[in-house]
């Protein structure tokens, strides 16, 4: 066997029937297993360039040196025909300089992307950087000249963020020629055109039915004395168009930018070629095939719409909401994610928010709002006994309707429709009733969650809810009858309810002095849960959230369409499944994994954290609550916990708790799984795609129910 190498981009002549290494291999040409096989751009010959950032082989940083990581700077997109045409980043702007590059994953199926960006979210995410662009160093796209163009790109949003420009339509493919031309554009702000030669006597809708959020693939085909044709993801959509550019114009061309400043597209690139003759009807066949690999066509966007309280409010403050919705993005493979929400103060005449500090659902919790004045409450109990079925929203709920529907609404249209879920991180106040208040509490919050849908013009079968595990504040019962009842409505399928944290005790009390070492706080105020906390709920709720978005159909473009069957959270976290006395003073739980295979005993879970049990008594009538003093890791499944004192009731009258009531566990004082330290299953690594901080090992669930012990192992 005779091999050839020869310097790339230069000549190789080669006789005796040998083979020979023509062009260079592109680098980022193998497809993710049983995705796409080919062929690609470069299958066709008399490639001038061939740019794909689907996967990192095509990428360099800023140094020159190869992209070996997901959400890492670029610098370069390589000309993988070996014609040295490389991409590199533009921005027109004299200032400030625009967002990184970024080599970023998953954004069409299993295939990355590369755009700038900006950490700000303006109204959704992600958020492009205003001025970002690709520059290529010069083609020829005269009229006289033979040439053949493809582009893949990926719109996740309308234009935003922008001073004056959010309206204006978005350039794909720019000319710097003369005083530059835009080859091809779209509309945004609620425009469907995508328009060739914009501007000019040859101006042509190619389509006029342009999806807010899309993925699509152009080619376009210029033959002299003909005009240009065009294909938009596979069907020709144009014919012999006249080329308005003189017979010579060649010139740096500009991908997803107009020159302008803040005249980004705000898009992100995926693939690109060029050759400088026109393709024939086969190869045009061959080029369709190629784009292939790319899901095209309309994408998802997932919205969530929070409502609920102070702790609601702080959610959102702390990044928690937007992280939930984009770990939801992240399971549906949706292009863009966003959080719609107002907390009340700003805007009056008419009032219109979704979250309020200190209101609880009903003016049935104490000791704000007594019964029948409905005073700044979304559901308003008159007082007369009457089935809470029957009871009217309040003032809350006339801001929640005015924020969301008629004439004073703020919430566009669009982002109304990508309303995937409701949320309620939503306990604080509702846990100041008694025990006795649980059937009330769960029927005042199935009509909230009833009406609230109708506002939305959404039933149960297609708006979900998210609740969280009670947060710890308020009284022990109170909180008990909270926990309960979520977990009663959960379990029943036909609301459509999923726990999306079933942990939240292992938090800290807002702005509470913490020493990571140890796991100890001290201070803060404990009606309020600390921001740390509350992203971290966010990115721990994602995985029960994504598995129900799924389960749903909700998917966009992930493929396959069903998730793995093991490897990732479905809960959230493990799960206590029997607690065994071994002695009057040591306990033994049995632990069910969610997608851990061991277990961890950190900081102060192991002088017992959150562990306690309820000797003699029940929830609404308690007992002698005893904690513990210790815990200690068994095996993988079970743990040991030691209590402060003996037992003196028979098992069959003792409950145990994780934790009880209104006891609080602490930041990083939970017993958790391992699932940071495992490998993933193929193509869903959370912490590569998002980010490490989304590498979690998952806590021990709360209790919702105690259980009682039991005098036999598991």
């Amino acid at each position: 066997m005779t091999m050839l190498f020869n310097d790339p981009g230069s000549l190789l002549a080669a006789g005796l029937g040998r083979r020979v290494l023509a062009r260079s291999l592109p680098a980022s040409s193998k497809p993710p297993a049983g995705v796409f096989t080919g062929p690609y751009p470069a299958a066709i010959s008399g490639i001038t360039g061939w740019w794909d950032a689907g996967l990192l082989g095509g990428l360099r940083d800023v140094a020159g040196a190869p992209v070996t990581l997901s959400n890492a700077p670029v610098g370069v997109v390589v000309d993988q025909s070996g014609n040295g045409n490389s991409l590199t980043p533009f921005h027109a702007g004299a200032g400030a300089p625009p967002a990184a590059t970024i080599a970023v994953p998953r954004v069409n199926g299993y295939l990355g992307a590369v755009g700038a960006p900006d950490i700000g979210i303006f109204n959704n995410g992600p958020v492009l950087d205003a001025d970002w662009g690709l520059l290529h160093p010069g083609l020829e796209l005269g009229a006289g000249a033979a040439w053949t163009c493809y582009l893949v790109w990926t719109r996740p949003n309308w234009r935003q963020g922008t001073l004056d420009s959010n309206s204006a339509p978005i350039a794909l493919f720019h000319t710097l020629f003369s005083t530059g031309v835009t080859i091809l554009q779209a509309d945004s702000s609620g425009g469907a055109n995508l328009t060739l030669f914009p501007g000019t006597a040859s101006q042509t809708v190619l389509s006029a039915a342009l999806a807010r959020r899309h993925s699509h693939a152009i080619i376009l085909r210029n033959t002299p004395g003909v005009g240009v044709d065009a294909w938009l993801d596979g069907a020709q959509v144009a014919t012999a168009i006249a080329n308005p550019l003189p017979a010579s114009a060649s010139a740096p061309v500009l991908l997803l930018h107009d020159a302008s400043v803040q005249g980004s597209a705000q898009c992100w690139f995926h693939e690109a070629a060029t050759w400088e003759r026109a393709l024939s009807a086969t190869e045009i066949g061959t080029l369709i095939s190629a784009q292939g690999r790319w899901v095209l066509g309309a994408r998802r966007g997932v919205n969530l719409l929070l409502m609920g309280q102070s702790n609601a409010a702080w959610f959102m403050n702390a990044g928690g909401s937007l992280a939930l919705a984009r770990g939801i993005a992240w399971y549906l493979g949706a292009a863009a994610y966003g959080c719609t929400a107002e907390i009340s103060g700003t805007y009056v005449a008419p009032n219109r928010y979704s979250v309020t500090p200190g209101h609880p659902v009903s003016n049935s919790s104490p000791p704000l709002f007594p019964p029948g004045s409905g005073a700044g409450t979304f559901l308003t109990n008159p007082g007369d006994g009457s089935d809470p079925s029957t009871w009217s929203g309040g003032p809350d709920f006339t801001a929640l309707s005015a924020y969301l529907t008629g004439g004073s609404a703020i919430v566009a249209g669009d982002d109304e429709a990508d309303i995937a879920f409701l949320v309620w991180p939503w306990s604080e106040q509702d846990s100041t009733m008694p025990y006795a208040n649980k059937a009330l509490y769960k029927a005042s919050l199935l009509r909230l969650l009833a009406l609230t849908r109708g506002l939305l013009g959404r039933t149960a079968a297609n708006l979900p809810l998210l609740a969280w595990n009670a947060v710890p504040c308020a009284t022990n019962d109170g909180v008990q009858m909270v926990r309960e009842s979520i977990a009663d409505l959960a379990a029943v399928s036909a609301n459509n309810i999923v726990v999306f944290a079933a942990q939240t005790a292992d938090s800290n009390p807002l702005d509470a002095a913490y020493d990571p070492t140890t796991g100890w706080f001290t201070g803060g105020n404990p009606q309020y849960r600390d921001e740390p906390d509350l992203l971290r709920y966010g990115r721990i709720g994602a995985h029960a959230a994504g598995h129900a978005a799924m389960a749903q159909g909700l998917g966009d473009t992930i493929q396959p369409a069903v998730l793995p069957l093991s490897g990732l959270p479905v809960k959230g976290g493990p799960q206590i499944t029997h607690v065994y006395r071994a002695s009057n003073t040591e306990l033994v739980l049995t632990i069910a994994h969610d997608s851990g295979n061991d277990l961890i005993v950190p900081l102060q879970a192991a002088n017992g954290a959150g562990f306690a049990v309820m000797d003699g008594g029940s929830v609404a009538t308690p007992g002698v609550i005893i904690t513990a003093v210790a815990a200690a890791r068994i095996d993988a499944t079970h743990v040991s916990v030691t209590l402060a004192a003996a037992l003196t009731n028979i098992s069959s009258s003792v409950l145990f708790f994780y934790p009880y009531g209104s006891m609080q566990i602490g930041r990083g004082d939970a017993v958790t799984d391992n699932a940071a330290s495992l490998p993933p299953p193929l193509h869903w690594n959370i912490g590569n795609d998002l980010g490490a901080a989304w590498n979690l090992n998952l806590p021990l669930q709360a209790t919702a129910y105690p259980i009682t012990l039991s005098d036999t192992p598991a």
